[in-house]
C-alpha cells in the first residue's frame, strides 16, 4: 500500500500531505519513501526555533503531521466556515462525505465522533482543507 502511495504522490505531483500525526512509523516511511528527513519532530522544532511561524508551509516538508488533538477545534471550525460560506462543493458520488457532513456533530468545538457517520473520512475532508486560508468576508 505503502508503494503504491508514494508513486501516485509522484505521478501526481502532489506538493503536500496533512496526514493525522497519530501514526509516526507510517510519517517515517512515507518521509522516507519520499526522500524527506524521517525526523520530522527535530525538523519540527528546528523550523519553530529559526521563528518559522507557518513551518507547515515550507517546500522542506510535503508530509506534514497534523496533530488532532491540538488542532481539532480550529479544523473544525474552518471545516464548517468554508462549507457555511459556499466556498466547497461536493460531488455527489462522495456519498459517504456528504452523510459524514450531514451527521457530523459539533460539541462546543469538538467533534462527536459517535454520532458523526463515517468520521474517519471527516477527519481526511478537515485534512484536506488545512493548504486552503480563511476566505474574507
Amino acid at each position: 500500500m505503502l508503494h503504491t502511495v508514494i508513486e501516485l504522490i509522484r505521478k501526481y505531483h502532489i506538493e503536500k500531505i496533512y496526514i493525522d500525526g497519530a501514526n509516526p512509523s507510517f510519517i517515517r516511511s512515507l518521509k522516507i519513501g519520499l526522500d524527506e528527513d524521517p525526523d520530522y519532530e527535530r525538523a519540527i522544532a528546528r523550523y519553530k526555533s529559526q521563528g518559522f511561524r507557518n513551518w507547515e508551509d515550507s517546500v522542506w516538508m510535503k508530509v506534514v503531521p497534523v496533530n488532532f488533538h491540538t488542532h481539532h477545534k480550529e479544523m473544525l471550525a474552518h471545516s464548517k466556515m468554508l462549507l457555511e460560506r459556499g466556498n466547497i462543493a461536493i460531488n455527489p458520488k462522495f456519498g459517504k462525505l456528504i452523510t459524514a457532513l450531514r451527521t457530523a456533530v459539533d460539541n462546543e468545538g469538538t467533534l462527536d465522533k459517535e454520532a458523526t457517520s463515517y468520521n474517519d473520512i471527516f477527519d481526511a475532508y478537515r485534512l484536506g482543507l488545512r493548504c486552503y486560508g480563511y476566505p474574507s468576508e
